[in-house]
């Protein structure tokens, strides 16, 4: 009876499933063992054989709802308003990256177009030869400034050196009335620096400087207006970013005008190559095991489907962030994974302690020794009822043995 409640208290798992059906397992590793190691007093703890459980290189370490995805899907949204135009037929279908699959008003995007077509001539063929020219024009102008100045400034020298000879030549003339309060010293001061700024203005642009940053900047002027005009094609034109298969979501009808909306969902793309699981890690002990030795059950319709750990992610649930672990299913399992991919499934976490090892059901191992259980935990129990046996890994309904290796 003591062992009828023990199967009672410490059996979780099986209050899932009736505890009459547990008490009678139980029962039936229970009559053998008493008839042969229990005496009067019924002080001895009952001893097991191994050899009597499955012996496996894996274990049960969880049961929970996941979720089956392509590694990589993107949603295809509306980038702008309007009429829309698919080239291809509105059904799923596989496609490489930058198939177009329709476009969002055409043809407004053709004759801007063929406006930046006509812009790119315009400034090989025009905008670039006429700054040139003006360019040319520009330096022309500073020289015969320069040769002016050079004059004047020749002349002033020599006024200065020889003032008696010039004084007549500029009596009651405009020039000698601008003169007038100054001294020729200041006039030739004021030309000298005017030379100056002119010929470093002249310099600036002979130089390739001027050049590089003026041509330049026509040009990046007119990259920019092609980058905003490739933007518009990208918003325009359904282009697929990478190999995959495609879901039109948006309801198109064939032989209608089509109206679209800024950010209305057009086409789901997703890239079955590579599918994944993802699991929601909730017991934080299993944040303990190691990564590689994790493995992903699903079933599937011919049997079941095993997935390699990946990488980890989180990911905002309910305003929380919560840890994921990815796992990534061998692509000749795709084929059965496909039904898997609209909402959650059940999946099995493995671990995989990497050597053969005996696995013991909880509920039988507790039912046999509580006493043991509530002194030690499972190490305590294996030590009583397992003799020579060790503690491998506590799964989900049971736990791994080995013998202990000396």
């Amino acid at each position: 009876m003591k062992n009828s409640l023990a199967v009672e208290n410490f059996c979780m798992p099986c209050q899932r499933v009736g505890k009459s059906l547990c008490r009678g397992i139980a029962l039936l590793f229970l009559v053998p063992v008493f008839l042969i190691g229990q005496d009067k007093k019924q002080s001895t703890v009952p001893r097991l054989d191994p050899s009597r459980f499955p012996e496996r290189s894996r274990i049960l370490i969880g049961k929970l709802p996941i979720m089956v995805t392509p590694r990589r899907e993107y949603v295809l949204k509306a980038g702008t308003s309007g009429l829309i135009e698919l080239y291809v037929p509105a059904k799923p279908g596989n496609f490489k990256a930058g198939d177009r699959l329709g476009g969002i008003d055409v043809a407004r995007l053709k004759i801007d177009e063929e406006l930046m077509e006509l812009s790119e001539s315009l400034l090989k063929e025009k905008e670039i030869p006429q700054w040139r020219l003006q360019r040319k024009t520009q330096i022309d102008q500073l020289m015969n400034q320069l040769n002016t100045i050079e004059g004047e400034r020749k002349l002033a020298e020599q006024m200065i050196a020889n003032p008696e000879k010039y004084k007549e030549l500029f009596k009651g003339t405009g020039e000698g009335r601008e003169l007038r309060g100054r001294s020729l010293k200041d006039f030739l001061s004021g030309l000298k620096s005017h030379q100056e700024e002119v010929e470093e203005v002249l310099a600036f642009l002979e130089s390739d400087r001027k050049e590089a940053l003026e041509l330049g900047e026509l040009r990046k002027k007119f990259e920019l207006k092609k980058m905003q005009f490739e933007l518009r094609q990208q918003e325009a034109y359904l282009s697929v970013p990478f190999d995959g298969q495609v879901q039109f979501l948006f309801p198109y009808v064939l032989g209608e005008k089509n109206y679209v909306a800024l950010g209305s969902e057009l086409a789901l793309v997703r890239d079955i190559e590579e599918i994944q699981g993802q699991v929601p890690i909730i017991d934080t002990r299993w944040r303990l095991l190691r990564k590689d030795k994790i493995e992903l059950e699903v079933a599937v319709a011919n049997g079941v489907a095993l997935a390699k750990y990946a990488r980890s992610l989180k990911k905002d649930v309910s305003g929380s962030e919560r840890l994921i672990y990815s796992f990534l299913f061998d692509p000749s399992d795709t084929p059965s994974l496909m039904n898997h991919m609209a909402g959650t499934v059940e999946g099995k976490l493995f671990y995989n302690f990497g050597r053969k090892a005996h696995l013991a059901p909880k509920f039988l191992l507790v039912s046999l020794a509580p006493e043991s259980f509530r002194a030690g935990g499972w190490t305590g129990l294996v030590k009583d009822l397992l003799p020579g046996y060790e503690l491998v890994h506590v799964g989900l309904n049971a736990i791994a043995l080995a013998p202990v290796e000396n």
